[in-house]
């Protein structure tokens, strides 16, 4: 007598949930979650594969599997998308599987469309998140010129995750991040490099030996190197990355190395150095905040592949991209005009230190925000001797009078994020997320820090 694969399967998983004299199952442990994605539709002749990433948590040691299938939203089914269904098999041990979607390209300039996959009818674990919305980003939307109107100064005051929230979690991590926007963090803050082999990855430093159980600097490793490293391994909750506390307070490190199970509904891979793509295909609805950190030697083609990126998954007027040098940000700007930037960090030191009165903020104008500090204290291209407020209200005001936002970094203390949202700042970034949150979801002129931890 012959089984099918499907029969095997089920019996194997019974014989599993029965394999420990009945005391009950681990599997029912298991969990199932599906998340959001998002990746370019492609062209006629090169369609565009949608991929969604599905996690299981807890015990993996036994079988599972789960059926799925896709579901119209906007997105249709034969127009924009080839629909789908079918069933996925996790073998024992294994964390993750794929679901891949193929998409219907065209060479149109159509606004981004959603479709759904759904998760059901699963055997050797529990669906907890089970359905996901999939983004088929417009890579063909023309970027010649600047935005005519600022969508940085139509939105309320908004909190930017600096590097996903460097006291709170791994930060430059997927987890930061998706854990800074489950907290309800506006926009996620990311420094981004290329590597060796001309990758984008997302890390602040121009060196791993800070954060990661590496050491070297970004530019003279590829991504194979980089992506085998722990990025949480120096992380202690509420500190950062001090290099000497107890080895129990590390309480991230050997999860991306596989030394430890990831937290419920993640992956290894998310406390590992993510790259810049992987980034825009987690996160298709969240703001993103991209700074720029080129090679000293580069010659320009580094801000044409941080541009054609952005361009290919649609991201234009809800991506801030940032920079501290005059030269890199306008190599990105005339790569996609459209893109929304900040004014570099060298021309900011170059208004204060030369302008009394208003300030001349018109020649500005291709820019959408001023990303800031208190004082120039924090920027390092003013020498030490000399320190100048930088923001005040007359700065806020001369901004918006110029049509720019203004965002403050890096704000932890809860006076200060109250005093600068009274002052009329668009933006607070802080390593401090959830603290951020607490003050930014009262009613907009009522802030306070009573009851904020």
């Amino acid at each position: 007598m012959s089984m099918s694969r499907g029969a095997l399967l089920g019996a194997a998983l019974m014989l599993s949930a029965c394999g420990d004299g009945g005391s009950g199952s681990a599997l029912s442990e298991a969990t199932l979650h599906v998340f959001d994605a998002a990746a370019p539709e492609g062209s006629a002749g090169e369609p565009g594969v949608l991929r969604f990433d599905v996690v299981r948590s807890g015990t993996a040691d036994g079988l599972a599997e789960v059926a799925w299938s896709t579901r119209d939203l906007d997105a249709l089914a034969g127009q924009h998308y080839v629909a789908q269904s079918g069933t996925l098999a996790f073998a024992a041990g294994q964390r993750v599987r794929s679901i891949g979607i193929t998409l219907i390209g065209d060479d149109a300039d159509a606004p981004a469309r959603r479709f759904a996959v759904d998760l059901h009818d699963a055997r050797g674990a529990a669906i907890t998140d089970g359905s996901a919305q999939g983004i088929i980003a417009n890579d063909d939307m023309p970027c010649l010129l600047p935005p005519t109107e600022n969508p940085w100064l139509e939105r309320r005051p908004i909190g930017f995750a600096h590097r996903g929230g460097v006291r709170e979690f791994p930060e430059n991590t997927l987890y930061a991040y998706r854990e800074s926007a489950r907290l309800g963090a506006d926009v996620l803050e990311m420094d981004v490099y290329a590597t060796a082999d001309g990758e984008l990855v997302v890390l602040h430093d121009t060196t791993v030996d800070r954060t990661t159980n590496g050491s070297g600097t970004v530019e003279s490793m590829t991504l194979a190197e980089l992506q085998a490293l722990d990025a949480a391994y120096w992380f202690v909750p509420g500190q950062g990355t001090p290099h000497d506390a107890a080895d129990s307070a590390y309480a991230f490190r050997g999860i991306a190395t596989g030394e430890r199970a990831p937290p419920p509904g993640y992956r290894a891979e998310d406390f590992r150095i993510p790259t810049l793509e992987e980034a825009l295909r987690a996160f298709p609805d969240h703001l993103l905040n991209v700074e720029l950190k080129p090679s000293v030697s580069g010659t320009g083609s580094y801000e044409a592949q941080v541009a054609s990126l952005l361009l290919r998954y649609g991201r234009a007027t809800d991506v801030m991209v940032a920079s501290f040098l005059d030269h890199t940000a306008t190599l990105f700007k005339l790569s996609a005009p459209c893109v929304s930037t900040s004014v570099p960090t060298v021309q900011v030191a170059a208004l204060l230190l030369t302008s009394s009165g208003p300030l001349p903020m018109l020649p500005l104008a291709i820019h959408q925000a001023f990303q800031v500090p208190r004082s120039t204290a924090s920027i390092g291209q003013i020498p030490e001797p000399i320190e100048l407020t930088v923001l005040s209200e007359d700065f806020v005001d001369d901004a918006h009078a110029a049509g720019l936002a203004v965002h403050a970094w890096t704000i932890d203390d809860c006076d200060e994020m109250v005093e600068l949202l009274q002052m009329g700042v668009d933006g607070i970034m802080s390593d401090r997320p959830a603290r951020m949150i607490e003050v930014l979801q009262q009613p907009e002129n009522e802030w306070s820090c009573d009851d904020v931890e």
